[in-house]
């Protein structure tokens, strides 16, 4: 997309119109292990405190905010955009007790299972 430049008279500042940062959904890879569920969420550019992963009721709601540069690129092939995605969270996981890490634009998010959904072994009585 092209740009309109027009000349500003010496001693003015050239104003730059705001652009409107873009939202997308982050690729997810989700593990089941025996306790718990693992989500690997790919998020290049987002510093730790422009993350926010939070439970809301049965929602899991992660959020990240892109650090960008004070000057834009000359040239840029990758486009910076924040992101947003929320998943629903079944009555056999435990929203209490998720954690989440992120190491090298990735996080990594565990959601344990309720320990109510665990099998529970019943003796049986002999008369």
């Amino acid at each position: 997309m092209a740009t309109l430049m027009t000349p500003t008279a010496p001693g003015t500042r050239r104003e730059t119109p705001e652009r409107t940062v873009r939202t997308v959904s982050p690729r997810v890879d989700i593990y089941e292990t025996e306790k718990t569920y693992v989500l690997l969420a790919d998020m290049p550019g987002v510093a730790p405190g422009g993350l926010d992963v939070e439970t809301e009721r049965d929602t899991l709601i992660i959020r990240g905010r892109v650090t960008r540069p004070e000057t834009p690129p000359d040239y840029q092939e990758f486009e910076l955009a924040d992101y947003l995605r929320t998943f629903v969270l079944t009555e056999d996981l435990d929203p209490e007790g998720v954690t989440a890490a992120m190491r090298d634009g990735i996080l990594r998010v565990e959601i344990p299972k309720s320990p109510l959904t665990e099998p529970k072994k019943i003796p049986v009585r002999t008369d």
